[in-house]
C-alpha cells in the first residue's frame, strides 16, 4: 500500500507534469477529461475540479482511506485548486468510494519495538523504553488507558494519537 506521503507526492507530481501543455509554442492547460473514470454520483464534479490542474483519471492509480483522499484534496487546495466548500464534499465522497483503500492497522502498543512507539506514538527515547521495562515487568496492557500507569510517560501523547495505536 502506498503512504500517504507517497501518494502526495505522486499526485503533486502529476499535477505538475500536467499543469501546462506546450504545442507549438503556446501554453495550455490540460482539457478535463472524465475517461477512464468509473460513473458514480460525483465524477462530472470531480472531473471539473481536478482536471483543471491534470487529468482526473490520475487518481485511478491511487488507493486511499477517505481522510487520506481529503489530506490530498486539501493539499492540492493549499497549492492552489479552487474547489467550493459543497464540491469539496462531492469529490471527496465519489474519490473515497471509488478508489477507496484499506486504513492503516493501529499499532499494537503490546507488541511495538521502541522505534514504533517513538515513531507512530510519538513518544520520546526515554517513554518508549519506559513503555518497554513497564510491559516487561507487568505482562500486556489491557487497554490504553492502562499506559497511565507507565511512570515518566507523558499520556497526552498517547490520547492524542489514540487513533493510531490499540492494546491487543
Amino acid at each position: 500500500m502506498m503512504t500517504l506521503r507517497r501518494a502526495l507526492f505522486t499526485i503533486s507530481a502529476f499535477a505538475l507534469a500536467a499543469t501546462v501543455h506546450v504545442q507549438g509554442g503556446q501554453t495550455q492547460s490540460p482539457t478535463p477529461s472524465g475517461e477512464g473514470l468509473p460513473d458514480a454520483p460525483g465524477k462530472d464534479v470531480t472531473v471539473r475540479a481536478c482536471g483543471i490542474c491534470h487529468e482526473a483519471r490520475r487518481a485511478a492509480s491511487l488507493r486511499l482511506t477517505r481522510d487520506g483522499w481529503a489530506e490530498v484534496i486539501d493539499g492540492m487546495m493549499k497549492r492552489g485548486a479552487r474547489l467550493p466548500d459543497d464540491d469539496f464534499k462531492i469529490v471527496l465522497d465519489y474519490l473515497s468510494t471509488q478508489f477507496a483503500g484499506e486504513a492503516p492497522r493501529p499499532l499494537n502498543v503490546n507488541t511495538a519495538p521502541q522505534i514504533d512507539l517513538e515513531s507512530v506514538a510519538g513518544l520520546l527515547r526515554s517513554e518508549a523504553r519506559a513503555v518497554l521495562e513497564y510491559r516487561e515487568k507487568n505482562g500486556p496492557f489491557k487497554s490504553l488507558d492502562d499506559m497511565k500507569k507507565v511512570p515518566g510517560l507523558d499520556f497526552s501523547k498517547i490520547e492524542s494519537r489514540r487513533s493510531f495505536l490499540a492494546a491487543m
